[in-house]
């Protein structure tokens, strides 16, 4: 038996833990879409604060993953190319899901034992033999939905597009 508090907070679990490893998926992108820049000496600081607080927050510095592509446009002289570099998180929609909903179907008995609720999960048959096996009937529906990215990465991704296009000639 069980108590049917342990066995609510056991599916709460769970799913909660199925959830947070979404989220874990979700941050993996910046492993995909970005890598560490090595040394100090490649990134250019915008200021002197900017050099102390990776010193102090011992925060590393990420640059997106890209290709150069010949982009061809057209001049007075034909068509010429020219190299365009597109990160790589630009080219790809960016879908996240979550778990939206869990139904949980189980056959059990119900039992007050010292004025708490116990649940009694019922054995099936086994096939034939007569004899009770260990498991139990149930089953488990997962809903997932799209979440929508966060704000944040939204503002990332635009950014790096709007860079993207001011590559690109007219």
């Amino acid at each position: 038996m069980i108590s049917f508090k342990s066995f609510i907070y056991a599916i709460h679990d769970a799913i909660m833990k199925a959830n947070d490893s979404f989220m874990d998926k979700h941050t993996g992108f910046l492993d995909k879409y970005f890598e560490d820049i090595p040394s100090d000496d490649e990134v250019k600081y915008s200021s002197d604060s900017d050099k102390d607080d990776k010193k102090n927050f011992g925060s590393g510095y990420l640059r997106p993953k890209s290709v150069v592509v010949q982009y061809p446009y057209q001049t007075e002289k034909g068509v010429e190319f020219t190299e365009v570099h597109v990160p790589l998180i630009t080219l790809v929609p960016f879908s996240m899901a979550q778990i939206e909903k869990a139904r949980i179907w189980a056959q059990f008995e119900m039992e007050i034992v010292n004025d708490e609720l116990q649940l009694n999960f019922i054995d099936r048959k086994s096939s034939g033999l007569g004899k009770k096996s260990k498991t139990s009937r149930g089953t488990l529906e997962v809903t997932f939905a799209p979440q929508e990215s966060s704000e944040g990465l939204k503002q990332l991704i635009e950014g790096y597009e709007k860079a993207l296009k001011r590559q690109i000639p007219s």
